[in-house]
């Protein structure tokens, strides 16, 4: 089968060559992003108090580790204890097909933020800046009146470009009552009845080093092992520490909820939870796999959104500005990347994307490789393009003494799971369907060629439409980096938790 793979190497040349500068980054074009379209039915009728907002970012979790998305799937490990967020969706919608376009902390966020994929809107690499003139969620609901806040972590840059007001700060000692200061938050939200504010409080939980929470919910020998990682028992040490975090978050949320009842305010406001992107572990963060990508996605606005649905509608980060925008004000900001799915929250449409679609760089990561990757998924399959795949992939975790004991494991059990993960090949297909853990790929198979060929032209048209020129983007995101991180050099910041591991 060399062939369908020569030929999408060929096809991707073009691509490869191809000089983003042949684009015009979205910071140039700042009058599109200054500019809305009102939208017609509106959810919220002329003359009445526009709702709260307040959406709950977790950090670094996988998207099945909420228990309310195990009685949708029956190949989840079923282990977290998540009743504050399961609540949530009982009340509200749950989606079970929602996605981030990269598997990193700073990437995604500025992604949700904005409403403009990575590549397009500069924050592309870890620890990278948004282009100048590129604005977000903050100037869209300050211009609709709102009080505009974030507690918690912020990974984002330039500030000019995230104008959020400081609810609550970052805490990620294993004391006090959050990560991202309850407190200030209280006042935050209680301060000014009178203006409708948005929230965004973004949780330090489950990032590691996992030291919050309570470990005895989680015996290491009652765990079920999702079949993507290996079952050693330093991994069920691992999922247990990671698990305790995610109760922990589980229990900040209830705080969040609590307060909005006490106000009584909770039917006013919508209500947002999501998980990021997966935890750290093999296959999660830092891949295009599900398993990374893949995000909990749950709303709650009541009389609104019916109570105690899901959809399968495949939507994206990048979606969650322009739809806000549309339930508070029935307006879409022009410029962004990111559709409305409004109509699918108050039940008028089932669908939303044919295509949902990933990009990697790997080159600024701690311990990183040179290993840029694409992808671009439908309702049933996946194409995963790993554009250096002969430099194999490389980050923090497969560099630690962990991942080397694991290797050592695989090859006295025969096995490769994790051999593989670092040394893939060009192109991976997966039926996303009938294999949803991606464990078996399909790319050398003669039936599937039509689907390949497929999805490598959606997969090129994306990258043409973002300025994305593949490989010679991996090392050009040292130019975009907000500080010093990896091997785009400079002194990196070095203090007691970057240098914390559970590894």
């Amino acid at each position: 089968m060399k062939n369908i793979t020569t030929t999408l190497t060929l096809t991707l040349l073009g691509l490869v060559l191809f000089s983003c500068s042949d684009i015009k980054p979205i910071g140039n074009n700042k009058s599109a992003q200054n500019q809305t379209v009102e939208v017609a039915d509106s959810a919220v009728p002329k003359g009445d108090k526009k709702p709260n907002v307040v959406l709950v970012l977790a950090d670094d979790m996988s998207w099945y580790d909420i228990s309310a998305y195990h009685k949708q799937f029956d190949y989840v490990p079923k282990n977290a204890k998540t009743p504050n967020i399961d609540k949530i969706a009982e009340q509200g919608m749950m989606f079970t097909r929602s996605f981030t376009a990269t598997a990193m902390c700073a990437v995604t966020r500025q992604q949700l933020y904005t409403g403009i994929y990575p590549v397009r809107n500069g924050a592309y690499g870890n620890h990278t800046r948004v282009h100048d003139g590129v604005k977000s969620v903050a100037h869209y609901f300050k211009d609709l009146g709102y009080r505009v806040g974030l507690a918690g972590k912020k990974h984002i840059a330039p500030l000019e470009s995230f104008p959020f007001e400081m609810a609550g700060k970052q805490n990620r000692l294993a004391d006090g009552e959050t990560s991202f200061g309850m407190d200030t938050t209280r006042e935050f939200i209680k301060r000014d009845s009178s203006q409708p504010f948005f929230l965004i409080v973004a949780s330090s939980s489950p990032h590691d080093p996992w030291t919050r929470g309570d470990r005895s919910k989680y015996p290491e020998n009652e765990l079920q092992v999702p079949d993507f990682l290996n079952d050693t028992k330093e991994v069920r040490r691992l999922m247990a520490d990671y698990l305790a975090e995610v109760s922990d978050l589980d229990r900040e949320v209830g705080l969040v909820e609590t307060e909005l009842a006490n106000l009584g305010i909770k039917d006013d406001t919508i209500f947002i939870f999501t998980s990021e992107q997966g935890s750290v572990l093999p296959f999660g963060k830092w891949s295009n796999y599900d398993a990374g990508l893949k995000t909990a996605f749950i709303i709650r606005w009541p009389n609104k959104i019916s109570a105690g649905t899901k959809t399968d509608a495949m939507i994206e980060y990048v979606d969650v500005v322009p739809t806000l925008t549309d339930l508070v004000n029935s307006t879409v900001p022009e410029g962004l990347d990111g559709k409305s799915f409004k109509n699918v929250l108050l039940g008028k449409e089932t669908e939303h994307k044919e295509y949902v679609y990933g990009v990697q760089t790997t080159y600024n990561v701690k311990e990183g490789s040179e290993y840029p990757v694409r992808s671009v998924r439908s309702e049933q399959f996946k194409l995963i393009h790993n554009l250096q795949f002969e430099n194999g992939f490389s980050n923090l975790i497969t560099a630690s003494p962990w991942f080397h004991r694991e290797l050592v494991a695989e090859k006295n059990a025969q096995i490769s799971n994790y051999a593989d993960f670092v040394s893939r090949p060009e192109f991976e297909l997966y039926d996303v369907i009938n294999d949803p853990l991606e464990q078996v790929n399909l790319i050398n198979k003669v039936q599937f060629r039509d689907e390949i060929a497929h999805l490598q032209q959606k997969l090129s048209e994306w990258m043409v439409q973002q300025g994305d020129s593949g490989i010679t983007m991996e090392k050009a995101v040292c130019q975009r980096i907000a500080f010093p991180h990896g091997p785009c050099g400079g002194k990196s910041i070095v203090n007691k938790f970057s240098t914390m591991t559970f590894l």
